[in-house]
């Protein structure tokens, strides 16, 4: 990811945001390209280049995202959660860290890692796992155990329902 610029209550070239009273963009590392809509919380976190995030999201200190990366309105994304590039994050994403809450000490927390082309679906919960290269996730689902590359997964708990055609155990 070159050609960042290191934003800081708003000030950068190549970020398309207005800085306003409604959103809180602060000490972020945000790449060319990338478009910020209002009302979003974000802070000390890494978007890479051609990124859009959408309106009524929060990024949370440490948080990385990759190039070309889509976070669409009403998600959170909490501390050690990690987006590659060219992912689909669908409304109202909600990543957690903390799998016993409230645990107030970030040593108990655990993290996240979303590998590359991967597409979250409106409303899914992803606890503590990786998702694979490639993995769909379904509308609604409750993601609580890693998911391998190219799987479909629905439901809550997430559940295998298929692989994309290049993907899984016959690939």
């Amino acid at each position: 990811m070159i050609g960042r610029t290191l934003v800081s209550n708003g000030k950068g070239s190549g970020v398309s945001f207005e800085p306003n009273s409604h959103q809180l963009v602060n000490d972020c590392e945000i790449g060319d390209g990338t478009r910020i809509w209002n009302f979003v919380n974000m802070y000390g976190c890494t978007i890479g280049r051609d990124c859009m995030i959408g309106c009524f999201t929060e990024i949370q200190a440490g948080v990385i995202i990759g190039d070309r990366t889509r976070i669409q309105s009403h998600s959170f994304v909490c501390e050690m959660v990690e987006i590659g590039s060219d992912c689909f994050i669908a409304h109202g994403v909600m990543f957690i860290n903390d799998l016993y809450p409230p645990q107030p000490d970030p040593a108990d927390w655990k993290g996240t890692v979303i590998e590359d082309d991967v597409s979250i679906g409106s409303n899914a919960t992803i606890l503590p796992v990786r998702i694979g290269r490639g993995a769909v996730i379904g509308a609604g689902a409750v993601v609580t155990k890693d998911v391998p590359p190219g799987a479909v997964v629905v439901g809550n708990p997430a559940r295998v329902r298929r692989f994309r055609e290049g993907y899984g155990p016959e690939a």
